[in-house]
């Protein structure tokens, strides 16, 4: 078997907000971040901003941007 050493990189769109955005490749620890907080603060968000559920939205930004 052969095993790729190369980094694996992660689709995320630009803005989630914007729903017509390209998808663009994002391959820094940093911009993979990035991406899953601002997805969890829309999630945050569309909750109508009630707190106690910052891990729970967290995990379900991961799991949304990772499907994509």
């Amino acid at each position: 078997m052969i095993v790729s050493k190369a980094p694996k990189q992660t689709k995320v769109k630009t803005s989630p907000a914007s729903k017509s955005a390209a998808p663009e490749l994002c391959a820094s620890q940093d911009c993979i971040q990035d991406s899953i907080r601002e997805r969890a603060f829309h999630l945050y968000e569309s909750r109508g901003s009630e707190p106690g559920h910052d891990i729970e939205d967290w995990f379900r930004a991961e799991l949304q941007l990772l499907e994509q």
